[in-house]
């Protein structure tokens, strides 16, 4: 039976920075059956936003690189479907969406097994200079730079979830001590991962690094301020993989500058993409990422994979994994 064709559907794919939406083994099949665009670069104004949106009826996003507010619903009148990567809507207005009849459909969330990787990544790199010594690499014969163990070190987890626990059971690996906090952390959960719970104070006082799990919401934006950088111990390393906003960044740059922090390992910022002229870019003892956590190949393919699935369910008459269904049913 031939395929029934959906051809005036079209649908634009934003934010492809890594340019892997064509790798989804469902791409070509989306590509026959409506008309793609995929941008790679941001759009960036309100004249990239109706261009690109105009006449679009499905919008894939990937989640959190573009805020989708009423400003962005209104440039695209023709609007049917968001399919959103992943579960997180922060970016979206869901409500707007809601009354503009717009439907909204999510993917799986993945493991959380490459964010766990980055952050352990990042302790490794800050603690053992590594970006430091493979700059200076290339402009000195044998730089000697000593870096520092995790061996014997007490690291702090703030937020012992699904990912911060397997960066606590990461670190026994490496003989560190363990201390983990969070709202409705038990000690029995917390020695299930091989942690000590304790409160956030303690915490900030005791671990020679401190690395942040949390969601960003009403009562972890800020948690972490001048106030909490000051209780620290000298020579600390801060780690966040989470959300930009939990630190407050005014307070990082004047401890990572004091010396207070000896380094900070940094994959989320209150502003993404971080703006050229950020201070942070000028302090060497900051490693900095662009939001990497969850962006590797095998992810970001099996989201778009997934979204793709949605879309093309949802113009063949059967929609899947939508949050706002009253929509369609109205």
């Amino acid at each position: 039976m031939a395929e029934k064709p959906i051809e005036r559907y079209r649908v634009a794919v934003l934010d492809d920075y890594e340019g892997l939406a064509d790798h989804a083994a469902i791409y070509e099949t989306l590509k026959r059956k409506t008309e793609v665009t995929v941008y790679r670069e941001r759009l960036e104004n309100d004249a990239d936003f109706q261009r690109a949106l105009a006449n679009v009826h499905a919008v894939l996003l990937m989640r959190e690189r573009t805020r989708f507010g009423d400003k962005e619903l209104a440039a695209a009148p023709a609007l049917k479907l968001i399919s959103q990567t992943g579960r997180t809507t922060v970016h979206l207005d869901v409500a707007g969406a809601a009354r503009r009849g717009v439907a909204i459909s999510v993917t799986p969330s993945d493991t959380g097994n490459s964010t766990v990787e980055l952050a352990t990544a990042l302790i490794f790199a800050v603690l053992r200079r590594i970006p430091e010594v493979d700059r200076r690499m290339r402009s000195e014969r044998w730089p000697a730079i000593a870096g520092h163990l995790l061996e014997g070190k007490t690291i702090g987890i703030v937020g012992l979830g699904r990912i911060g626990a397997q960066v606590a059971r990461m670190a026994q690996l490496f003989n560190a001590r363990v201390l983990a906090t969070g709202r409705t952390l038990t000690p029995e959960r917390a020695r299930e991962a091989g942690a000590e719970a304790v409160p956030l104070e303690r915490l900030l006082r005791d671990a020679d690094i401190i690395s942040i799990h949390v969601p960003l919401n009403d009562q972890t934006r800020g948690m972490i301020g001048a106030k909490e950088f000051a209780s620290m111990k000298r020579g600390a390393i801060l780690i966040n993989t989470a959300r930009g906003p939990i630190v407050s960044e005014t307070a990082l740059i004047g401890a990572l500058k004091s010396g207070k922090l000896s380094g900070a390992g940094l994959d989320v910022y209150d502003q993404e993409p971080l703006p050229m002229e950020h201070p942070l870019r000028a302090l060497d003892n900051a490693v900095l990422l662009s939001h990497r956590g969850y962006a590797t190949e095998e992810v970001l393919i099996e989201r778009y994979q997934h979204a793709m699935e949605n879309i093309l369910n949802f113009f063949d008459g059967k929609p899947v994994k939508l949050i706002n269904p009253e929509v369609i049913k109205s």
